[in-house]
């Protein structure tokens, strides 16, 4: 059965509603390793006028806006956040910005001779919980001067490279490091065969295909050439690396900041270890296509079933995810896979 895509989309006091809502298209990107998640909308400049007035004459940078998406009756809250910039061309492509948007906006002062993450994060976000998975020390001191809270957290996450997510209903700040991050939801994601006895066998375990494009390529661990330099943080803050994987001019090269979960050499080479076997898998890499349901997002976790080579299925980490809505587009995911969980 066919269902129609449609769209909700509120931006201050202006809502477009319907199958496409008057919008040519909608862009929404998250990610594991991105600083909060973005959002564009593409409308024409002649939409609706109203009482002589044309569309930039409702809304204005600072407004809250929700966008929420689905097929016929069951629309879900895919974005929430702010305009953040109104574009001047023709047509009008109005870019958002999740809570961050509002971080971006805080100024802060101030200098600690010795201090630590925690103490520096609750500093610029007064008022919300943070987590203790960051909280090392920084005996050297830190200096903020007119800084927001986002230039805060990219500059502690260039340091000493953690990612950090806000829940703003919840008030809270989660910080995590790389390959330590744990998928909130596990989606399934088919593909597609000829094969009438095995589509048969799919519909008996009540399985479709349900991959539009698939961008995925089959790597074998062998095959994978990496190089990883791994820093971690001893108890003083002083930094401490480790060098392992192929040592090759063609391998490729990646650096990686485990702070202070890693306080020792031995520490940190177990877990780099653990991470390189992350990375070099007998597995598929790249992004597979599907359509607006299930609602995979970044951070999840994708259950891959190929009922023509089951050798090749898994479970991988969703490192990102980027939504395409509107005319011509439909209602598409496109979904980035990360390492085998």
């Amino acid at each position: 059965m066919f269902v129609v895509p449609k769209s909700e989309i509120t931006i201050g006091s202006v809502r477009f509603y319907g199958e496409h809502a008057g919008v040519n298209n909608v862009r929404i990107k998250q990610s594991v390793e991105s600083i909060g998640n973005t959002a564009t909308v593409t409308i024409p400049r002649n939409f609706q006028r109203k009482e002589g007035k044309g569309i930039l004459d409702y809304i204005h940078t600072g407004d809250k806006a929700t966008i929420r998406l689905g097929y016929g009756d069951k629309l879900y809250t895919e974005f929430e956040g702010y305009l953040a910039h109104i574009g001047d061309g023709t047509p009008i492509v109005l870019e958002l910005e999740d809570e961050w948007y509002l971080f971006r906006k805080t100024r802060y002062n101030k200098v600690w001779s010795s201090t630590s993450v925690k103490e520096v994060l609750q500093f610029v976000f007064p008022g919300y919980s943070i987590d203790d998975n960051v909280n090392s020390p920084i005996p050297e001191g830190y200096i903020i001067r007119d800084a927001s809270a986002y230039d805060v957290v990219k500059n502690l996450r260039e340091q000493r490279g953690f990612f950090t997510r806000i829940d703003a209903a919840k008030k809270t700040v989660s910080c995590f490091y790389p390959f330590n991050y744990k998928g909130v939801e596990t989606h399934t994601y088919v593909f597609g065969t000829r094969n009438c006895t095995l589509l048969d066998e799919l519909r008996k375990k009540e399985l479709a295909p349900n991959i539009v494009k698939n961008g995925l390529k089959f790597v074998r661990k062998e095959d994978i050439k990496l190089h990883i330099t791994a820093k971690g943080q001893d108890r003083t803050g002083k930094v401490i690396t480790v060098e392992l994987g192929d040592n090759t001019d063609n391998a490729t090269k990646r650096t990686m900041n485990f702070g202070s979960e890693c306080p020792t050499q031995q520490a940190l080479r177990e877990r780099a270890q653990a991470a390189l076997d992350k990375q070099c898998f007998d597995g598929y890499e790249g992004k597979i296509t599907g359509f607006g349901v299930p609602r995979v997002h970044a951070g999840d976790a994708v259950k891959l079933i190929d009922p023509e080579n089951s050798e090749r299925e898994g479970t991988y980490l969703v490192k990102a995810m980027t939504i395409n809505y509107g005319v011509g587009a439909g209602f598409r995911r496109e979904v980035e896979l990360s390492y085998k969980i």
